[in-house]
């Protein structure tokens, strides 16, 4: 379970958070758009040619990632904020739920899609089952990666980041395998930070914005057979 106190401070944070840049931001767009552009395309051209229908997307937030993925599917989007989910404008079913026990039946959606929770969750293998549980096919999991100095120097700094100092792609690897999931692409790509990258200087990031092992944040697509 998520421990008591932690889960208390980081409801109190982001139910505090009056404002965040829209989904539809050029920032956010640019953060966003080329994860799930390299995770559509990654499952999209496997050899059983998956057609996802159904996605969740999991600690949703106000929407960075819930409106690229509902244009690839039928999205649901949950968070247990419900202040986050006020501030999501993306037009799909919303639902204030706990990723450590979710109200959905077992293989409801064909991808779950989780961004920047687990670091902030006392044990991630408790949503992590909870996330193979509710897919019939596919797990995805994003999260900073501990290796970008400024991404660890961020988890030292800010309490609410501290689970970051642990996300290294070797460690998402180990949540796959005591999870029980087959991980089947890890990728280390972004250069882009959503609510704090200068709108002025987007192009300059964007020429960097790519995959390389320093990168901001590490992406892990499952299998949830193996």
């Amino acid at each position: 379970m998520i421990n008591e106190t932690n889960q208390h401070r980081q409801k109190r944070f982001w139910n505090k958070t009056k404002k965040r840049r829209s989904p539809d931001h050029p920032i956010v767009s640019a953060f966003a758009e080329p994860k799930i552009k390299l995770i559509r395309d990654y499952i999209e051209k496997s050899p059983e040619d998956d057609k996802i229908k159904t996605i969740l997307d999991v600690g949703c937030g106000n929407g960075f990632f819930t409106r690229p993925l509902s244009r690839w599917a039928n999205c649901t989007a949950m968070d247990f904020s419900e202040k986050m989910l006020e501030l999501n404008p993306v037009d799909c079913t919303k639902i204030c739920g706990d990723a450590c026990n979710m109200s959905f039946d077992d293989n409801s959606f064909d991808l779950v899609f989780c961004s920047n929770l687990l670091h902030h969750i006392a044990n991630p293998l408790v949503p992590i089952l909870e996330m193979k549980r509710v897919s019939s096919k596919y797990i995805v999991i994003s999260e900073p990666n501990r290796n970008n100095p400024l991404m660890f120097a961020f988890g030292l700094i800010k309490s609410v980041e501290r689970g970051t100092l642990k996300f290294s792609p070797n460690y998402l690897k180990k949540l796959a395998s005591q999870s029980g999931l087959k991980p089947l692409h890890i990728q280390s790509m972004g250069s882009i930070l959503p609510n704090k990258t200068p709108k002025s200087l987007l192009w300059i990031f964007k020429l960097i914005d790519g995959a390389y092992p320093l990168a901001f944040y590490n992406i892990m697509i499952c299998s949830k057979n193996i």
